[in-house]
C-alpha cells in the first residue's frame, strides 16, 4: 500500500495566493456572467412562500435568472417531470430547508429533496441555507444532515436576511467562474483572464501575495530565453508549458498585476500507462490507485506481487496539515487532481469533484474522470468513485 508521509518535508511545497479568494470581479463583468445563469428555486411552497421570492429578488440583484415552479405555467408534462427538467437546465441550485419536509412521491423522497439530488446529479452548483429553527420534522432534519456532508448550509433568521446571503453567494460564485484558480509549477494563483490560442498561452493575474509573486518571477527565461518548464493547470486541463516572458506591475504594496505568456509542450505520457496486468486493463489500475492513495483502500494487487503495477502518489498530499477556507480549498483540490489525472495522461478530463466538509479531518470526496482514447475505435470509459479523504 502507498505510504502516507506526515512528514512535510516530504511533500510539494505549494505557494498559494491564499488572499485572492476575496476578489469580487467588476460589477460590468458580473453581469455579463449573470445573463447566462438560471438558478433553481427549491423549498417547500406553502410553508416557505416569502423566503422563495427574497431568493428570486435575491438572483434578480445579481442579474441571473431565477426558475420557480410557480413560474412554469401550464404544462402536459407530468409535474414531476417537468420541475426535474427545469433543475438540469439550470446552472445553481439554490435550495430552502424549513421546518417541514414536505409530502413524500413515489421515490419516496420530497419534491424538495428529490431536485437536490437531481441537482447534484446533474453536476449544478449547489447553495443551500436553513431557518434557524429547533422544531424540524425528523425527515426534513435527515435531508439537511445529508446535505450538510457535502455543502455548506447557512442558516438565516428572516426572509431579509436570507435575501442578503443570496445575493452574497451569487457574486462569489460569480468571482469563482470570472477568476479561476490555475496552477504554475508549484505555485497556485487566480488569474482574471487566460487565453489559450493553441500555440500560446496568455495569462492575466492580480497577485497579492509577495511569496507567490516573487516566484513567479524567478520563472521568467533568462538571456538565453530559457524560463520555467512544467505543468499548468487550470480548469480541468493540465498541459506542460515553458515560461516565454512574465511581466509584472506593481499596483499597490501588496497587490502586483502578472502577465505571462506559455508556449505549450507536449505532455510527456509514460507509456507504461498503456500496459495491462492480467485481467486489469490500464484504466482499472487508474481506479484501483485512486481509491488506495485517496481512500486508504486495500490494493487488490498486492497479493499478486504487482502492487506497483496500481501506485499513484497523493495528488492531494501537499494539502495535508494545512488550514484553508472552503473558497479556497475545493478549487485547489480539483487543480491538484486535475494535474495528476489530466496532466499525466491517465485522463481526458474530470467531469465530477464533490468534496464534503471537515469532519473530524475527513472528508466525502466523489470523484469521476473520463479516461483516455487508447484506440481510434474505442470510446473513452467513464469512471466514478467515492469514499473518504483525509483532508482538514
Amino acid at each position: 500500500m502507498m505510504r502516507r508521509s506526515n512528514d512535510k518535508s516530504d511533500r510539494v511545497r505549494l505557494l498559494i495566493d491564499e488572499a485572492a479568494a476575496a476578489d469580487i470581479p467588476a460589477e460590468d463583468d458580473s453581469r455579463q456572467w449573470a445573463k447566462s445563469q438560471r438558478a433553481f428555486i427549491s423549498s417547500v411552497m406553502t410553508e416557505l412562500a416569502a423566503e422563495r421570492h427574497a431568493v428570486a429578488d435575491g438572483a434578480r440583484n445579481v442579474g441571473v435568472r431565477p426558475v420557480m415552479f410557480e413560474d412554469f405555467g401550464g404544462r402536459d408534462d407530468d409535474p414531476e417531470a417537468a420541475y426535474l427538467a427545469e433543475v438540469r437546465s439550470s446552472a445553481i441550485y439554490l435550495g430552502i430547508i424549513g421546518r417541514r419536509y414536505g409530502k413524500p412521491l413515489k421515490s419516496r423522497f420530497s419534491a424538495t429533496h428529490t431536485e437536490y439530488r437531481q441537482a447534484e446529479e446533474s453536476g449544478l452548483r449547489i447553495c443551500v441555507w436553513a431557518l434557524d429553527t429547533d422544531d424540524r420534522e425528523g425527515p426534513e432534519q435527515s435531508f439537511l444532515d445529508e446535505v450538510r456532508t457535502f455543502h455548506v448550509a447557512n442558516v438565516f433568521g428572516s426572509a431579509s436576511d436570507l435575501r442578503q446571503q443570496v445575493e452574497r453567494r451569487l457574486r462569489e460564485i460569480a468571482a469563482e467562474d470570472l477568476s479561476p484558480w490555475c496552477k504554475l509549477g508549484n505555485v497556485i494563483f487566480r488569474a482574471t483572464r487566460i487565453v489559450d490560442r493553441g500555440d500560446e498561452i496568455d495569462v492575466e493575474a492580480r497577485v497579492r501575495s509577495d511569496e507567490v509573486g516573487h516566484a513567479l518571477e524567478a520563472m521568467r527565461g533568462d538571456q538565453w530565453g530559457r524560463g520555467f518548464e512544467g505543468g499548468f493547470t487550470w480548469e480541468g486541463r493540465s498541459r506542460g508549458v515553458a515560461v516565454r516572458a512574465i511581466e509584472t506591475v506593481t499596483t499597490t504594496a501588496r497587490s502586483k498585476l502578472c502577465r505571462l505568456r506559455l508556449e505549450p509542450r507536449e505532455n510527456r505520457r509514460d507509456p507504461i500507462l498503456d500496459v495491462s496486468y492480467g485481467r486489469f486493463s490500464p484504466e482499472d489500475l487508474t481506479e484501483i490507485g485512486l481509491r488506495v492513495t485517496l481512500f486508504g483502500e486495500q490494493n487488490p494487487l498486492e497479493n499478486q506481487h504487482l502492487g506497483f503495477a496500481a501506485e499513484i502518489p497523493n495528488p492531494l498530499e501537499p494539502l495535508l496539515g494545512r488550514r484553508m477556507s472552503e473558497e479556497t480549498v475545493r478549487p485547489i483540490a480539483n487543480l491538484l487532481l486535475s494535474e495528476a489525472l489530466v496532466g499525466s495522461g491517465r485522463a481526458t478530463r474530470i467531469v465530477r469533484l464533490t468534496l464534503g466538509v471537515p469532519i473530524r479531518d475527513r472528508r466525502k470526496m466523489v470523484l469521476g474522470w473520463v479516461g483516455v482514447r487508447r484506440f481510434s475505435n474505442e470510446e473513452p470509459r467513464e469512471f466514478e468513485i467515492s469514499g473518504e479523504v483525509v483532508l482538514p
